[in-house]
C-alpha cells in the first residue's frame, strides 16, 4: 500500500517540477542555455557510467546481445557527454534538429491519416488536414528562425507546462470521490514524446529479463488486484519483444471470450514497405493466442483488466459489432491451401506470411474491412492502437485520446498510471511470458485430470 502513496507523491512532485521547469524555460531562455547544456552532458555521462558498471558487474550473467548493447551504450553516452561538456552549444543544435524531425514526423503521420481517410471517404478527414497544418506551422517556425535556441526552448517550455499540468490533473483526479470521477469525459491527454513512450514497454521487458538473469527470479512487482475474484469486463493487452517491430509493440483487446486484433496482415497488399496495406482484423481464443504470442513470437504481454459500468460495456459491445459489420471473411494463404489440398499435403514452411503462422497456431478467424477508416491500414495512424481507442472511445471511457502518432507505448504509459492508483477502472494487471504460460498449462492439465478422476 505504501507504494501507492509513494506513486501519488511522485506524480505530484514530478508534475510540479515539470510545470515549474516549463515556466522557467519560457521566461529565462537565454540564461538557461549553458546550464541546461551542461546538465544534458552530465546526464549522458552518468547514464553511460551506469551502463558501464552494469556491463562489468553482471558481464557473466547477461546474454551476448545485452552485453554488447550495454558496452556500446556506455561508450557512446560517455563520449557524447564529454563532447557536450566541451561544446555546450552543440547540445541545443542537436536537440533543435531532433525536435524539428519529431514535429515533421507528426505532420507526416497526420497527412497519411488525411490521405487514407480521403481514399476511404471517411467524413473526418478534414480534421487530419488541420492537425497537419498545426504541426507544419511549428516546423516552419523552427526552420524560419534558423533552428535558433530560443525557439527550441519556447516550444520545449510550453510542452513541459502542458505535460506538468497533465500530471497534476491526474494527481487531483486521485483524490476526487469516485462518483465524481465516473462523470469525467474523454479528453486529449498530453503524453510523453512518442520517441519516449514508444519504447516504455520494451524498457520494462528488458528490466524484468535482466533482473531474472542476475537474481534467478522475477522482480517484485506491485500486486494490487482489485477484481475481488470477478474477471474484468475487458482486457487491453500490450505485446512487446526484443525482436524487430516487436520492440515498438502491439495492442489487442479481449472481450466476451474473444481477442480482437488488427494489423497489416495481408502481405500481398503491402505498400511502401508495409507502411500501408489492407486493414485486417482477426478474432482468436485467448489462451491459444497468448501461447502463440509468448512461444512463437517470444513476446511478453502486459494485460490490463478494466471494470466498466453496464452502460459502458454495452456501448463497447455495440461498437465491436459495428466494426464487424464492416468486414468480410478473409482467409490467409496457408488456410486456403489447407482447405483446398488437405493439411497433409501442405507445409507451413512454404508460407512466409505472418497471417498464415497465426492461423496455424490459433485457428483465428480473419476479416477484411470493406469500408470505414480501418479499410486501409497505416502504421502511423489507423493501426492496432487506433482500433482499440475507437472501441473504448465510443463507450465514453476516460482512457486516452490519441493525437499525433498512435503507439502502443502511449496506452501502456496511461494504463500503468491508472493501475498504480486506486479507484480507477483498471482493476488488474497480468504479465504473460513463457514461464506464465507453462504454469497455466500445468494448472489446466491438473484440473482436467482431477475432473476425469
Amino acid at each position: 500500500m505504501y507504494r501507492i502513496y509513494l506513486y501519488k507523491a511522485l506524480l505530484f512532485a514530478l508534475g510540479a517540477a515539470m510545470l515549474t521547469l516549463g515556466i522557467v524555460i519560457v521566461s529565462q531562455r537565454e540564461v538557461l542555455i549553458t546550464p541546461l547544456a551542461y546538465f544534458a552532458a552530465a546526464v549522458l555521462v552518468i547514464h553511460g557510467a551506469n551502463n558501464l558498471f552494469a556491463f562489468i558487474a553482471h558481464n557473466g550473467r547477461l546474454g551476448q546481445k545485452r552485453r554488447k548493447a550495454k558496452l556500446i551504450t556506455a561508450v557512446v553516452n560517455i563520449a557524447l557527454g564529454i563532447l557536450l561538456f566541451s561544446l555546450p552549444q552543440l547540445s541545443f543544435a542537436l536537440a533543435a534538429y531532433v525536435l524539428a524531425a519529431y514535429l515533421l514526423f507528426n505532420a507526416a503521420s497526420k497527412m497519411a491519416d488525411f490521405i487514407v481517410a480521403k481514399i476511404n471517404n471517411h467524413p473526418g478527414h478534414w480534421l487530419d488536414l488541420i492537425a497537419f497544418v498545426f504541426y507544419m506551422v511549428f516546423v516552419v517556425l523552427m526552420f524560419a528562425t534558423g533552428l535558433r535556441d530560443d525557439m527550441f526552448l519556447i516550444i520545449s517550455g510550453v510542452y513541459c507546462i502542458l505535460f506538468g499540468a497533465e500530471m497534476i490533473s491526474d494527481f487531483i483526479s486521485l483524490i476526487v470521490p469516485q462518483r465524481v470521477k465516473n462523470n469525467l469525459k474523454r479528453r486529449i491527454r498530453i503524453s510523453p514524446p512518442v520517441y519516449v513512450s514508444t519504447f516504455m514497454p520494451l524498457g520494462t521487458l528488458r528490466y524484468i529479463n535482466e533482473y531474472i538473469s542476475v537474481n534467478d527470479e522475477p522482480p517484485e512487482l506491485i500486486d494490487d488486484d482489485r477484481s475481488d475474484g470477478v474477471p474484468p469486463d475487458i482486457e487491453i493487452m500490450v505485446h512487446v519483444s526484443n525482436n524487430g517491430s516487436g520492440k515498438v509493440g502491439h495492442l489487442d483487446l479481449y472481450l466476451d471470450g474473444e481477442v480482437i486484433s488488427y494489423g497489416n496482415h495481408d502481405w500481398s497488399s503491402h505498400r511502401l514497405f508495409g507502411v500501408f496495406g489492407d486493414g485486417v482484423m482477426f478474432i482468436a481464443e485467448k489462451e491459444p493466442y497468448l501461447d502463440f504470442s509468448v512461444t512463437h513470437d517470444r513476446k511478453m504481454v502486459f494485460s490490463y483488466g478494466l471494470r466498466l459500468s453496464p452502460e459502458q460495456l454495452e456501448a463497447v459491445r455495440q461498437e465491436v459489432q459495428k466494426l464487424k459489420s464492416r468486414t468480410v471473411l478473409w482467409k490467409p494463404p496457408y488456410q486456403r491451401a489447407v482447405e483446398e489440398k488437405g493439411e497433409s499435403n501442405v507445409k507451413l514452411s512454404d508460407f512466409h506470411d505472418y497471417s498464415s503462422e497465426v492461423w496455424y497456431g490459433t485457428h483465428a478467424d480473419f476479416y477484411k474491412f470493406t469500408r470505414g477508416k480501418f479499410k486501409t491500414y497505416s502504421i502511423l495512424s489507423t493501426n492496432c492502437v487506433l482500433l482499440t481507442d475507437e472501441i473504448l472511445g465510443k463507450a465514453g471511457t476516460d482512457i486516452v485520446c490519441i493525437s499525433g502518432i498512435a503507439s502502443p507505448g502511449i496506452y501502456y504509459d496511461y494504463l500503468e498510471r491508472l493501475y498504480m492508483t486506486q479507484k480507477t477502472m483498471v482493476i488488474s494487471k497480468t504479465i504473460y511470458d513463457r514461464k506464465t504460460m507453462r504454469k497455466l498449462k500445468k494448472e489446466r492439465t491438473n484440473q482436467n485430470e482431477r475432473s476425469i478422476s
